[in-house]
């Protein structure tokens, strides 16, 4: 019983850990897929912002700040030149101001009038004197009119339209803050590209999805669809690098594997390969990862866990398997010694009650009675069972002869 029920627990043990092995890898594939989900819906957050109102919204404190810091400026001049300057000379001196301030890498400002005519621009000065009330973005909205009816109806607003940008061949979305110079009626305004506060808040996504950490100091990386490193937290000089040749040790190009990936399945998917551990310097070590798409900004994230640590964790569980089997085995074993000696104990008292007391005392009054050592002339019987009858037999015998006895006396008389 103890040696079946050893070969039964070993047997049940190898089949739960081949099944907590299976586990295992199904449920590290779901626990990264949940950790990459995550780390797509902060980007997510983060392009939430770049759309027209949210841009409104994140830059809006700038523009004001910028717009309010020039007109502090303006206004004090005004105030202190108005009786000293010749009304055209103050307005050349306030033009001279605007045409000339700068902020952040390419922040400027420009003044039109309410009747949408261009009074100084300092990036387009070929636009200075003209009456732009009719001029149209790609969209076909009247900007410059924009600009007026805004400051004239509420003193300053937000507009937005498309812009030339330098380097861009295409014109690009731009926020503009307006706000009237009430001295000369004067709407002056500045903005940024959407394209430029995207870029900031991408730079943020990134700060922030290379900065998160899980689990044993785990990390996410982004590449995008050609494939190109976007961001990796560990290794930051593949940052830029394009990785369509980037093969693993074993000669797989699993970067390329995990844009095929994400195309089949937006919700992403698995790609195993080989990669250097930080934590163990040298051989490249079997990894599995878990990528996923966002779309609009075209980032395939990733993280991925080491098959070292899934086989770290069986073997784990084997040792303490093991332990507990050679636990269970060595209770079995002191339970069966225990049971022997029992049952030897047990089985030796009635054997020496049932049979060789019997037998002993069998023999002692069989030698007693042919010495006529004994008073008695019979066996007295203690058991009916075979010793018993035993002495029963015996007893007959004993008094045949005893018969015979009275017999030969009576003859010998």
């Amino acid at each position: 019983i103890a040696v079946d029920s050893i070969y039964s627990i070993k047997s049940f043990s190898a089949k739960n850990i081949e099944n907590f092995k299976n586990e295992a890898y199904i449920k590290k594939e779901l626990e990264l897929k949940n950790y990459v989900s995550l780390a797509v819906k902060t980007v997510e957050a983060y392009h939430n912002r770049t759309s027209i109102d949210k841009i409104k919204v994140e830059v809006q404190e700038q523009l004001k700040n910028q717009t309010n810091f020039l007109f502090s400026i303006l206004e004090a001049e005004y105030e202190k030149s108005k009786g000293s300057l010749s009304e055209e000379a103050l307005k050349n001196r306030l033009k001279s101001i605007v045409d000339s301030t700068r902020y952040g890498n390419t922040g400027y400002f420009w003044i039109n009038d309410t009747e949408s005519v261009m009074i100084i621009h300092p990036i387009k000065p070929e636009l200075n004197g003209k009456n732009l009330v009719e001029y149209k973005d790609k969209g076909g909205k009247q900007i410059f009119k924009e600009f007026a009816t805004v400051a004239k109806a509420n003193g300053e607003g937000f507009v937005d339209y498309v812009w030339p940008k330098p380097g861009f061949e295409a014109p690009q979305l731009k926020v503009s803050f307006v706000k009237l110079f009430k001295p000369y009626n004067w709407v002056i305004g500045t903005g940024e590209y959407v394209e430029d506060v995207s870029s900031k808040i991408q730079e943020e996504a990134l700060k922030t999805i290379g900065e998160m950490r899980y689990a044993n100091n785990d990390y996410f990386w982004i590449n995008n669809s050609v494939p190109k490193m976007v961001m990796h937290p560990i290794k930051p000089s593949l940052n830029g690098e394009d990785l369509t040749n980037n093969k693993d040790a074993k000669g797989k190009q699993h970067f390329v594997e995990m844009v095929s990936v994400v195309n089949k399945n937006k919700s992403g998917g698995l790609v195993k390969y080989w990669w250097d551990r930080p934590d163990k310097k040298g051989k490249p070590r079997e990894k599995f990862s878990y990528v996923q798409r966002f779309e609009p900004w075209d980032w395939i994230i990733g993280t991925g866990a080491y098959v070292d640590d899934i086989e770290d964790e069986i073997a784990l569980m084997k040792e303490n398997t093991n332990k507990e089997i050679s636990n269970i085995i060595i209770s079995i074993l002191i339970f069966s010694l225990i049971s022997i000696i029992v049952v030897y104990m047990i089985y030796s008292y009635f054997i020496r009650q049932t049979i060789i007391n019997p037998l002993k005392n069998l023999n002692e009054a069989i030698i007693g009675i042919s010495e006529g050592n004994s008073k008695a002339d019979i066996i007295d019987k203690k058991s009916n069972d075979e010793i018993g009858t035993l002495v029963d037999s015996f007893n007959g015998y004993i008094a045949k002869l005893k018969a015979g006895y009275e017999e030969d006396a009576k003859v010998i008389e």
